[in-house]
């Protein structure tokens, strides 16, 4: 590439947290492009992995989070537990993720040896492994809580029991797998409610998000968040078949097979009569 050649990609330009006081639509735009820009900095072919029918970040993806936000972290508590033997039974870590605005968040993690399986508790570098792993969860946990990414990692989510394979618990369905754009989600309740004319709609859809939260064990499921998304999308082509009706003042304005007929309000009274 020569040095008069446009560069081939998406420009991200980041901004500092918004801060209040603000309005609530403004914190809500404020968080939407908060979070388009955090995933726009994950590639899904590299950052995610798939566990079960739902897909994860790994730590590839919380390194670019904390490049992006310029978070740095450190060890804070790092302790290995032994058997009377001296074999490690498990290393138990905590981070610290910094902003460099001061604000800092501190994670746990954690990693026993028989998340390594029965072949690889008796090698030598299970040591190494299962430590690395109880410090990357820790640093994910501290980044994403610090950032508020609202993700759990593929490190904390992915098991290895047995042959090495992913744990054998249960998967959640597609349609029930929990969404971590929150706020997008919430926007598009927001737009839905103003449409239908609902008084402090950014109130009444954070009561409504509130009911869903607690009724999903604190989770908003992927097919909700779907439907939020359809509803939002269909208002700007939304059309109304047959009758529309327009009330101004004391007055209905019907319009029917193309020819528009005006009632007062008493005329209609009486034509029901």
């Amino acid at each position: 590439m020569t040095m008069t050649d446009e560069p081939i990609g998406t420009a991200i330009e980041l901004h500092e947290p918004a801060r209040l006081p603000m309005t609530v639509d403004e914190a809500t735009e404020a968080m939407a492009h908060y979070q388009r820009i955090s995933h726009a900095l994950i590639d899904p072919a590299k950052d995610m992995q798939d566990i079960g029918r739902s897909k994860f970040p790994k730590r590839s993806a919380f390194q670019k989070l904390a490049n992006a936000y310029r978070v740095s972290t450190e060890i804070v508590s790092d302790e290995t537990d032994y058997d009377d033997e001296g074999r490690m039974i498990r290393a138990r870590v905590r981070v610290r993720a910094v902003h460099p605005d001061g604000r800092y968040q501190e994670g746990d993690g954690r990693c026993h040896v028989a998340e390594q399986g029965e072949k690889k508790a008796s090698d030598p570098k299970v040591e190494h492994d299962c430590h690395g792993t109880a410090v990357t969860r820790a640093k994910n946990r501290a980044i994403g809580d610090l950032i508020a990414f609202g993700a759990v990692s593929a490190e904390e989510a992915e098991g290895s029991l047995g042959s090495g394979g992913p744990a054998a618990v249960a998967p959640l369905p597609g349609w029930a797998a929990p969404m971590n754009d929150i706020p997008g989600v919430a926007n598009n309740i927001v737009r839905v409610l103003q449409a239908a004319g609902v008084e402090d709609a950014a109130g009444r859809a954070n009561a409504i998000g509130q009911e869903i939260f607690d009724l999903c064990d604190g989770a908003f499921p992927f097919a909700l968040a779907r439907l939020a998304k359809l509803l939002n999308d269909a208002l700007p082509n939304s059309e109304v078949e047959g009758l529309k009706k327009i009330v101004e003042d004391d007055s209905t304005i019907h319009e029917v097979d193309g020819e528009t007929v005006e009632t007062t309000t008493n005329e209609q009274e009486n034509k029901d009569a």
